[in-house]
């Protein structure tokens, strides 16, 4: 594991950091003294709408290039959490080297100099996992099986994640978009909008399987020194349905964390005509969201069940058409995507 410093300027927010001495460097984008924007020059009056550099980025992240080119995201955490140890659990071995965890990996610790309250943690750049849509059964197949394993792997290390949910699941960007994408504005290439609707490629997750999807954001999560008789209290996270969530009353962390993935493959599958093995998903989804959580099956009943739908239908099976229902496709888009043409944004 690498370490290094980064020299921060103090604003209300505490985010902007100008300086970093280590492993990356970060773009000349409103984190430097002397940065010009590129659209003072551009007669375009829309230009800093879509010039790279006018694109913003989130509170409290930032992306970077490594020294070795490679693009990453740095995260200021709260160390109060259990964020940093738990990443670095999980990121280290041989706990990394079991197949289940696909938790995004901590690629350096950066110290920041008189602050005992936060620090930056490095990761590598992903994508958005639903920003493309799922063209086969295959491709959401291969998506619950990698998230049920990983929430299994998790659960047997006595960890809650406690914020299993839509936002905090993406996946590796290498070949899915090859020619890359700009960080902040997932639908646009790396140049930023203009002309983005010609210009952003993509391939589909079937003609560069295997994928590989990555669990983020470990800021609600916590380690436990067991399963069994563990409760804990908090209304928390993207997901507020979960019926036994309370501030007052204490639950089982566990079954909340299969509620919230379950959740997650119900909003999915949603956005898509049903076909025998998305109902099948539905129905597994709707066990994993009951109201009682005994009545929940466990991460591992889940992952056992995803291997055996995938199984059951086979290769052929798992190359069978799937289309999305929030956008209608008309015979010459099908033609388009059945030719493996890009087709923007879907």
């Amino acid at each position: 594991m690498e370490y290094g410093t980064v020299k921060a300027e103090n604003r209300a927010d505490e985010t902007l950091i100008l300086n970093l001495e280590g492993p990356c460097e970060l773009r000349l984008f409103e984190y430097h003294p002397e940065w010009i924007p590129s659209w003072t020059s551009d007669a375009d009056p829309l230009a800093a709408f879509y010039c790279e550099d006018g694109i913003q980025s989130r509170p409290n992240v930032v992306d970077a290039v490594r020294d070795d080119g490679s693009k990453v995201i740095l995260k200021r955490i709260d160390l109060e959490t259990e964020e940093l140890d738990i990443g670095l659990f999980t990121s280290s071995k041989p706990v990394s080297d079991d197949p289940r965890n696909c938790c995004v990996p901590i690629l350096d610790v950066i110290l920041i100099p008189a602050c005992e309250t936060h620090a930056v943690i490095v990761m590598p750049l992903l994508y958005e996992h639903v920003r493309l849509p799922f063209r086969h059964v295959g491709e959401l197949l291969e998506m619950g099986v990698q998230l049920s394993k990983c929430l299994d792997f998790l659960h047997d290390n006595n960890i809650a994640h406690r914020d299993f949910c839509y936002y905090n699941v993406l996946i590796d960007p290498t070949r899915l978009l090859p020619d890359g994408f700009h960080p902040w504005e997932p639908g646009a290439p790396p140049e930023g909008r203009r002309n983005m609707y010609k210009t952003f490629k993509w391939k589909s997750r079937w003609s560069v399987r295997p994928n590989r999807y990555y669990v983020i954001d470990f800021g609600m999560s916590q380690r436990y020194s067991k399963r069994e008789g563990v409760l804990a209290l908090g209304a928390l996270g993207q997901d507020r349905t979960v019926p036994e969530m309370s501030n007052t009353v204490p639950y089982d962390p566990f079954p909340m964390d299969v509620y919230q993935f379950g959740n997650m493959l119900l909003r999915t599958l949603k956005g898509y005509y049903p076909t025998q093995v998305t109902d099948d998903l539905t129905s597994l989804a709707k066990r994993m969201t009951n109201a009682d959580p005994a009545l929940r099956p466990t991460a591992k009943e889940v992952a056992t069940e995803f291997d055996r739908l995938s199984e059951k239908i086979g290769f052929f099976g798992l190359r069978e058409r799937i289309w999305p229902s929030d956008f209608p496709y008309k015979f010459l888009k099908k033609l388009m995507v059945m030719l493996g043409r890009c087709v923007y944004p879907y």
